[in-house]
């Protein structure tokens, strides 16, 4: 009988162990799967935190561009005045600070798309033209409509950006046509034309295109005058070649 209690009495704490143990285990099952739940959550918040940050930083640079550009066409890059730029743009500048390094890191952010989308157009289409001649009209025509669609762009870029690494960008484009112009006319007239002549000819065509970026015009009506004035300027040249082929003795002294 002793045996039998004793025996019973050991099942029973037998029972009781692994009750414990399953109670135990179930406890540390459910608060492992508490705290895979709690992390998961917390990385969902830490995530969706940062998306909202980021979205908050890409709307806040968004401003900033908006405001900037704005600012720059008015007063040009030397006198913009980045509080003037933060509070037209209802942005702290310590906001600034954290999206742009400074003032010229913002007109990057303006200028460098369009100086890239326009260095790539021009290589595309002086390709296109040299193969096929007939693209021209087509080249200019999109051409003439993208800058008028950041004609805003344009302007800053070639009238507005002394004081920044850009004010040199207008002398380049001046450079090169300087060259274009003097290769066509050495071609026509097997002597190298004067300089000072094609410095003029050259400012007074980018003169031109910078009214018909600047001026109050559709789309449609600069590409006309685009082409009105590229007629002009083809008739004036080859007038004026022919008649400096009569006066080839004073280019060859």
């Amino acid at each position: 009988m002793a045996k039998s209690s004793a025996k019973a009495h050991r099942s029973c704490l037998v029972q009781m162990k692994v009750m414990w143990h399953f109670a135990e285990s179930t406890t540390k099952k459910e608060n492992c799967g508490s705290r895979i739940v709690t992390l998961t959550k917390r990385l969902v918040r830490a995530n969706t935190t940062s998306v909202m940050n980021d979205e908050r930083r890409k709307q806040t640079e968004q401003k900033l561009i908006r405001s900037g550009r704005a600012e720059f066409l008015e007063k040009g890059y030397a006198k913009a005045n980045l509080r003037d730029i933060c509070k037209a743009a209802r942005v702290t500048t310590g906001a600034f600070y954290f999206s742009f390094e400074n003032k010229e890191a913002l007109l990057a952010a303006i200028l460098d798309p369009v100086i890239t989308d326009y260095q790539r157009m021009c290589s595309v289409f002086a390709k296109r033209e040299e193969d096929d001649p007939g693209t021209a009209d087509d080249n200019e025509r999109q051409m003439m409509e993208y800058l008028s669609a950041h004609r805003t762009e344009a302007i800053i870029l070639m009238e507005k950006s002394a004081g920044s690494r850009y004010e040199g960008f207008k002398s380049q484009i001046d450079m090169q046509m300087q060259s274009a112009f003097t290769s066509y006319f050495s071609k026509f007239m097997g002597v190298s034309p004067d300089a000072e002549l094609i410095r003029i000819l050259v400012s007074m065509r980018l003169q031109g295109y910078m009214e018909l970026i600047k001026g109050d015009y559709t789309v449609e009506e600069r590409i006309r005058l685009a082409r009105e004035i590229g007629i002009h300027a083809d008739a004036g040249s080859m007038a004026l070649i022919k008649y400096l082929n009569g006066q080839k003795e004073v280019y060859r002294k």
